[in-house]
Order: C-alpha cells, then sequence, then structure tokens
C-alpha cells in the first residue's frame, strides 16, 4: 500500500475533526470522544488505547480529550457505562413480568447477558485481561452507581417481603449481581450446568433468598 492509499485507510476510520463541525453541547462532545475510544478499542483494546489515540481518532488535540476526562480510566468508565445502560434497556422489561421475583431477576440477567455478547464494546471492555481494569475504573464513577447498581438494588427494594432476604442491603445485593453477570460474560456457564440459566438458578435462589434467624436457645444439660 502506497502513502496515499496507507492515509486514505487512516482517514476512513477517523471521526471527523471538530473544526467547523464543533459540538453543540459539552454532552455531544463527550459523546464524540466517547465514540472515538470505542473506535480505539475495536481496533487495539481497551488496555492499549491511551488519550493520544482516542484524540487522534476524534480529530482533536489529547487537550481536548482532557477537558472532558481526566484520565483514561474515565474514558474507560465512560463507555462502560453507556454499554451497560444498554444491557440495563434490554433486561429491565423482564423486572414488570409477572411471577416470582428470582424468577424474574434471573430472566433479567439472561437478557443482560445476551445484549452484552452482542454489543463489540462491551466484548472488548470484558475480555479477559481488560476486565478487571474496567470494573475497577466502573466503580470508581458516580455514574456507574447511580445508573447501574442503585438501580438493580431499587428492584431488590421493591421486591414483595419475603422474597429477598434483609440482613444485607439491596444496594450490595444488587452489586454481587452485578459482578456475577460480568463473570458470566467472560465465563460462561457450561453445558454440563445447564449453561448460564442452569448456573444462576442453581445459586441465585439460595443466595438472595430470606434467612433462617440463628436459634440461639441453649440446650438445658
Amino acid at each position: 500500500m502506497n502513502t496515499l492509499d496507507s492515509a486514505a485507510g487512516t482517514d476512513r476510520h477517523r471521526a471527523p475533526a471538530w473544526g467547523a463541525d464543533l459540538p453543540l453541547t459539552e454532552d455531544d462532545a463527550r459523546e464524540r470522544l466517547i465514540q472515538a475510544a470505542e473506535a480505539c478499542f475495536a481496533e487495539r483494546g481497551p488496555s492499549r488505547t491511551k488519550v493520544t489515540h482516542v484524540a487522534a481518532k476524534a480529530g482533536v488535540h489529547r487537550t481536548t480529550v482532557y477537558s472532558y476526562f481526566p484520565n483514561m480510566d474515565a474514558i474507560l468508565a465512560a463507555c462502560f457505562v453507556k454499554a451497560t445502560n444498554l444491557v440495563v434497556e434490554a433486561a429491565d422489561p423482564y423486572f414488570g413480568e409477572d411471577g416470582p421475583f428470582i424468577d424474574r431477576l434471573i430472566n433479567a440477567v439472561m437478557a443482560g447477558l445476551r445484549a452484552a455478547r452482542s454489543n463489540p464494546t462491551m466484548l472488548s471492555m470484558t475480555a479477559p485481561h481488560d476486565l478487571a481494569r474496567t470494573h475497577r475504573a466502573a466503580e470508581r464513577s458516580e455514574a456507574w452507581r447511580t445508573g447501574i447498581v442503585e438501580g438493580l438494588a431499587a428492584r431488590f427494594a421493591s421486591a414483595v417481603p419475603g422474597e429477598v432476604r434483609t440482613d444485607i442491603s439491596p444496594y450490595h445485593m444488587a452489586h454481587w449481581i452485578v459482578r456475577i453477570a460480568f463473570s458470566l460474560i467472560e465465563d460462561p456457564g457450561g453445558d454440563e450446568v445447564g449453561g448460564d440459566e442452569g448456573l444462576l438458578r442453581a445459586f441465585l435462589p439460595g443466595a438472595i433468598a430470606p434467612q433462617p434467624r440463628p436459634n440461639h436457645t441453649r440446650r438445658s444439660r
């Protein structure tokens, strides 16, 4: 490939420079940078993507990127929250169905897993060598806590009394469910255990069901 062809190939993958096409709002600017980061993740993976790569893809100077995101982890978290919101949108309707809470929860998680596995950005960020960093970055994000974990926690809080345990807060149960879901994205349940749904049905009911109160009555001798 000659120099001109190489340059043309690069231009085809570069987002339009802001130049005369300035973002209308701060949210628009952030979204363009997130899209540039998503393209970089697809090409080189999150762990090998740097702020300079995102800037080049967006057609701006890296100082522009730093105006909206303090570091690469902040960009990673924003991309993860965006991808996770799509997963939540796929899962959320199942909570409105009839039936026991545990069935609705498992159906919602299964729908979320299907959505996650069909999202290239989510798959790149949850690859074995990137998942730990992605999750650490997300957990430091306010958008992750309020938009994802607290949203699921509200579902636990609204469950019919007697369906879920009360010795652990809804927030901590939601946080645990989210971690399980992302673990399954990376390492799906095998056929020998009934796949993802088999694993969920084997472990979730006992984990979230109300726990029996310990009997502290001493036996008489």
